[in-house]
């Protein structure tokens, strides 16, 4: 903590980073250096066991998917660190997008990802679906899907749309494109994202409760036994990381689009920073399943 002393505190003033003040970023430091920590383990521990086993199901392939995903991520958390801790920028415009768009990216394909799997076990649940049906050239093709359309989909999105405003950058500053809320069509591009992600959120959630009540009242009190019942709560524990990775971001989102008017607020840029930031903590879900926590069994 003492490398963040008076000297950056003096250099933060000069570029004008009040916007994240040392609070800010000793919080932001701390939370990152965790997630890139935990995520790396668990992500060498998790593909070990993966390649170890060879499994060919379509869950497996999609986790597979996860994995490459928080690797990106991973790869992008060492610029932030170094970021907050330096309090300036150097590395130009494109590369600040580019850092910026991967924590936007990792969270919304990652999210398609976890929301696959639980769709593809309740389908098999309701007997909509059955596995022996499922190859993993399934797989592989829904998988490049995914990909391609949301590339699609997010890349122009975000590159057309945000950070058109750089004066933040000729300050040596970086992640800054909060400022782009004041405009009309990026509102409504967040309610959007807002309102599709927390009603698919609120449907699967109740209807995972209700199957995996179900299946207790019915597999009772053997219900750990059964694999049916295990998939589902392995459905359930995806839903969980995105419950709490991923709505707290959208959720104060809301908020913060309704009270930031430009002008600075060291509090709510705060809050958003580390709303933003613990979207990166669902990188630690593969640690759950290697350390135990959830059986890693697809």
């Amino acid at each position: 903590m003492k490398i963040i002393n008076a000297s950056i505190l003096e250099n933060a003033s000069n570029t004008e980073f009040e916007q994240c003040d040392m609070h800010c970023r000793i919080i932001l430091i701390i939370l990152y250096s965790v997630v890139l920590l935990g995520g790396i383990t668990g992500m060498v521990m998790m593909s070990c066991l993966m390649f170890k086993r060879n499994s060919q199901s379509v869950v497996a392939t999609f986790v597979l998917n996860i994995i490459a995903l928080h690797s990106i991520l991973l790869v992008s958390l060492p610029f932030r660190v170094s970021y907050y801790f330096s309090v300036t920028w150097d590395l130009g415009s494109f590369t600040c997008r580019m850092v910026s768009s991967i924590i936007y990216s990792h969270m919304y394909f990652t999210f398609v990802f976890y929301v696959a799997i639980v769709i593809l076990r309740l389908l098999i649940y309701f007997r909509k679906l059955q596995m022996q049906q499922l190859k993993k050239r399934h797989a592989i093709v829904s998988s490049l899907i995914i990909w391609v359309v949301g590339s699609l989909i997010f890349l122009p999105v975000f590159f057309l749309q945000y950070g058109t405003d750089t004066s933040h950058l000729e300050q040596q500053r970086c992640f800054e494109f909060y400022r782009d809320l004041n405009r009309r069509e990026i509102i409504i591009l967040n309610y959007s994202m807002i309102v599709i992600i927390m009603s698919m959120v609120v449907i699967l959630f109740l209807v995972q409760l209700v199957v995996i009540f179900q299946l207790i009242k019915a597999l009772w009190p053997d219900m750990w036994t059964h694999q049916e019942y295990r998939a589902q709560i392995k459905s359930f524990f995806f839903l969980l990381v995105i419950v709490v990775c991923f709505i707290p971001h959208h959720a104060f989102r809301v908020y913060f689009i309704q009270n930031y008017s430009g002008r600075e607020n060291s509090k709510l840029v705060l809050y958003n920073e580390i709303c933003v930031a613990l979207t990166t903590v669902c990188c630690l879900d593969m640690l759950c399943f290697t350390g135990g926590v959830i059986h890693y069994n697809f």
